[in-house]
């Protein structure tokens, strides 16, 4: 009877085990999941078709915060972005510094790169990248008065600062689900990175989202 305890006891325990084996999380469940935000700032430019084409093969969407007095010289960059059914956002007109800028200043340079997208027949615009990341009080009256919601990055990759494409990827690794990226339309360094971002931010789970 002891040794049939045993031999119980025992299958018991491989049951057990295998049954822990097959519930066991998969190494993907594992990890943090959500989305993140992959946005771009400062187009449209003679590089946006590239960038665009970039994603397009990466299989993922994004959003665009657009300079609005690019679109005229670079329509065929906005064009892309737009027929790629990106989100195209508000990253104001003249992409000044307006710290000193009086409300009405503000209001209507934000309201007039509203007015340069919509004239494109994309829908307007109700979030805003704030140029140089400069921001007060008039700033943020301004935008909300637009119904702009202000969108800081929480990854800034430094793209615009002289990154590397290795130093980009780098960067972008530190995303949390519903953080977004400080990147550019502009850069090949950055243009290079997307694969490579997209491939590393899939393995940890995360999925792509736009404004």
């Amino acid at each position: 009877m002891v040794g049939c305890g045993m031999l119980v006891a025992s299958l018991i325990a491989m049951s057990c085990s295998k049954e822990q084996t097959e519930i066991q999380p998969s190494s993907n469940q594992l990890k943090a999941g959500g989305s993140v935000y992959i946005c771009f700032d400062d187009g449209p430019t003679s590089n946006s078709t590239t960038l665009v084409s970039k994603l397009k093969s990466a299989g993922i969407t994004a959003t665009f915060f657009i300079w609005g007095n690019r679109i005229a010289a670079n329509s065929t960059g906005f064009s892309a972005i737009k027929s790629a059914g990106y989100s195209i956002q508000n990253h104001s007109y003249t992409h000044s510094h307006m710290t000193s800028w009086s409300y009405s200043q503000v209001y209507n340079d934000f309201n007039q790169c509203n007015s340069a997208i919509t004239a494109k027949g994309c829908p307007k615009p109700y979030k805003a990248r704030l140029p140089y990341l400069e921001s007060n009080a008039t700033i943020q009256s301004a935008c909300s008065a637009l119904g702009l919601s202000i969108v800081s990055p929480t990854v800034d990759t430094k793209d615009w600062n002289g990154a590397s494409t290795a130093q980009i990827v780098s960067a972008c690794n530190n995303l949390q689900a519903g953080g977004n990226t400080l990147m550019h339309d502009g850069y090949t360094t950055t243009d290079n990175a997307i694969s490579q971002i997209v491939t590393n931010l899939k393995a940890k789970g995360f999925s792509f989202a736009k404004y």
